[in-house]
Parts: structure tokens; sequence; C-alpha cells
């Protein structure tokens, strides 16, 4: 009956221009998090960097991710199912090969030094996800997250939503006995942290599915202003105090920053989708939203480039991260546009 009632609402389902501008400020926290040091910015009032630096971005995403994709795994259609995985392997395998040819062209043309230029590198970003490309930690765990799901999905027929749950308890019973934390800590930092991150970012994921899957979204939005009230409330104590005990991770531990997340997302879901009339500003929203994976592949390398040229960059300035940024936007909507029509076109959108 929920499957039917999500296949109905998601027919009608157009462009969600919420979760556009959200995609849009998560992947800039995103570039923030890796190219801008807050120290380097004059005021120093902490409620204005928690707007330019928040671990929200890659909760967020996966939330959303697997939220969007609610339909993919209960419907078991392998042809959309395939078509996911090429979305996520063809950047994955990709991207670290581009890299590794542009870093060594600079190291040998321009004499830059960079240091991710070896064959090790290469093959250690391929196998875990972290080297040259440290970023693709979070399209790694995305792939072993999704095999999770469907395995379970194929596995058991009834209280998916009840066996999802408790795997989340599980998680968070190794996160906060610090099991997860002691077993990968003693690998080599390449592998640490795609594997020990691997559980600290499955509660997210499985949060994503159970909101489409018991119509959580629908069912808030009865009391809509209500609901947003509460969960702004809520992201607000949590952003001020750590309501739950610290604990060792690899950065993503914890349910204060999973509450926090799903917070935040639940009220971009709320929140009503036709506030911007401006259909300039609303092609501008879908394009920028669109390229969102581009930057978030793209951005560490482009870093990397650019501190060689630029002071402000190097120092990870605010303006610095802001043209790193705009770089990786402008390359990404290149790169959509010239691929448009091709597989390649996964390695920016």
């Amino acid at each position: 009956m929920i499957n039917q009632k999500y296949n109905e609402i998601n027919k009608k389902q157009k462009f969600n221009f919420n979760y556009g501008i959200l995609k849009i400020y998560l992947s800039f926290l995103v570039v923030n998090t890796h190219c801008f040091n807050p120290i380097t910015f004059a005021n120093k009032n902490k409620y204005i960097l928690l707007l330019l630096i928040d671990r929200i971005h890659s909760p967020s995403f996966y939330i959303m991710s697997y939220y969007m994709c609610y339909k993919l795994f209960v419907n078991k259609n392998i042809e959309k199912i395939k078509q996911r995985f090429q979305r996520l392997l063809i950047p994955y395998i990709l991207w670290p090969i581009i890299i590794f040819i542009f870093n060594n062209l600079f190291n040998y043309l321009l004499k830059m030094n960079l240091k991710y230029d070896s064959f090790n590198c290469l093959k250690y970003q391929l196998l875990t996800g972290h080297c040259s490309l440290p970023a693709l930690w979070f399209q790694f765990d995305l792939i072993f997250s999704t095999f999770l799901i469907i395995i379970i999905i194929l596995l058991f027929k009834k209280n998916i939503e009840f066996i999802l749950i408790n795997i989340t308890i599980f998680c968070y019973i190794l996160q906060y006995s610090n099991i997860n934390y002691k077993l990968f800590m003693k690998l080599i930092s390449y592998e640490r942290y795609s594997f020990g991150r691997f559980l600290e970012v499955i509660p997210f994921c499985i949060s994503g599915y159970i909101l489409t899957s018991l119509n959580i979204i629908q069912i808030l939005k009865k009391n809509r202003i209500k609901a947003i009230y509460i969960f702004l409330l809520i992201s607000i104590i949590l952003r001020k105090y750590t309501i739950f005990t610290p604990i060792y991770g690899f950065g993503y531990a914890g349910i204060n920053l999973h509450i926090n997340s799903l917070s935040i997302f639940i009220i971009s879901s709320l929140l009503s989708s036709d506030i911007i009339k401006n259909k300039n500003i609303n092609n501008i929203i879908k394009i920028l939203s669109s390229i969102t994976p581009g930057i978030y592949y793209i951005h560490y390398p482009i870093y990397l480039y650019l501190k060689n040229f630029f002071l402000l960059i190097k120092n990870q300035t605010l303006f610095g991260s802001i043209i790193i940024y705009i770089t990786c936007t402008l390359i990404s909507l290149i790169g959509s546009k010239l691929f448009a029509n091709k597989t390649l076109k996964h390695l920016f959108q």
C-alpha cells in the first residue's frame, strides 16, 4: 500500500527546487571544508562560520540519495540499478586516472612537484577511494551501501524497515563502544577513512530510505509549519550543544550529526517548492544542482593546482575557496555540455 502511494506521488513529482538549492549549498560546504581555514576568516562570529563550514554535507547527500532512490530499490528494477552503479562507478574509476595523468603532466611540464603522481597512489585510490581524490571515500561507501540495501531487500520480503532500524542501532553500538574506531584506526590512512566511515554513514542511508518507505514527509506535511519550527529548533540546539556523548570516529560518527542532517533535509522537504517565481533563477538552480557531483569530484585536485599560483588559495581564505568553487562549477558546466548525451556525463553530473 505504501509503495503504491509512493508511486502515485512520484508520478506527479516535478523538479524539487528545495533539493536543488540544498544540493548547491551542500556542495559549497564540501569545498569550504577542504579549502577554507576558518582562522583566516576575519569575523569571529561562530554562527556565520556554521553557515560556511558544517559537516552536514555528506550525511545530507546520503539521506537525499536514498530518499530519491527508494522506488529503484523496492521495484527491483535491474536496468535502473545498473544505471545507478554506472553513475557511481564511472567517476570513481575514471577521475583517478584523469587526475593521475594531469598530476604527472604538471609535474613534468610545470615542475609543480605534486605528490599524488605515483602508480601506488592510483592503486590505493581505485581500491579504497582515498589518495589523490580523498573525497571519493563518499563514492566508495555509496557503492557498498547500495549493495547492502539491495541485498537486504532481496533477502527479506517483509519487515525491511524493522531490519534496517536494527542495523542502524547495531552501527551506533559499534560507534559508541569505539569498536569501529579501534578496528579501522590500525589501518594506513588511505584505507582507514573509506572503511572506517562505512558504518558511520549507513544510518544516514537507512534514514533516507525509511523517510520514503514510511511516507514520513507526506505525514509531516499535514502540519507543515509546526514541523518546520520543531526541526529548526532541533537543528539549532544540536549545532550549539552536543546532546549525545562525543565519540572517536572518522568524521561522521554519532547520532548528533545524524539528527542534525536529517532535520535539515526534512526542513528542505517541507518548505514550499514554489517560493522562487523567476523562471531564469529556477533554470540556474536546475543547472547548478545537476553538476554538484562534478564539483564534489574535482574540487580537491583543483585546490592543489591553483594554490601554486594564488596566495589566497594557498592560505585557505574564504575568497580563495569561492574561487575554487566557481572554477569547479565552470569546468563541470563545460564537461556536462560536452558529454551531454554520453555516459561520460557522469563525470560531471
